[in-house]
């Protein structure tokens, strides 16, 4: 039994909905408790919606549902990370997930 939590997550895809869909009804990452049929719906409808201008109506409609009626949900930190890299050093690159494979990186006039 709580009043408030925290829960982090990292969008894993370039959609809108990787955040979304967290909070329907029957995903296992939404544990607060909170169940809205019309919000299920509106994900429902996105995911099945190509026409991108449409889909970001239904997900502005769902997020005010989420967010500003229902406040099941106050998102308020941005985790990001620095990579500082020499001009020297070449072909680095750092993903947003996993680790970082120095297979292909080298340095080049130092």
């Amino acid at each position: 039994d709580y009043e408030i939590a925290s829960q982090a997550w990292s969008g894993d895809y370039n959609d809108p909905n990787t955040f979304f869909d967290l909070w329907t009804s029957n995903s296992g990452m939404n544990r607060t408790g909170w169940k809205s049929s019309e919000y299920d719906e509106l994900i429902k409808k996105a995911s099945e919606t190509l026409d991108l201008g449409e889909r970001a109506k239904i997900f502005a409609e769902a997020e005010k549902i989420l967010v500003y009626e229902d406040a099941a949900i106050s998102p308020g930190v941005w985790r990001f990370k620095n990579t500082y890299v020499r001009k020297y050093v070449k072909n680095y690159f750092s993903p947003t997930f996993g680790t970082v494979d120095l297979k292909h990186t080298y340095t080049e006039g130092r």
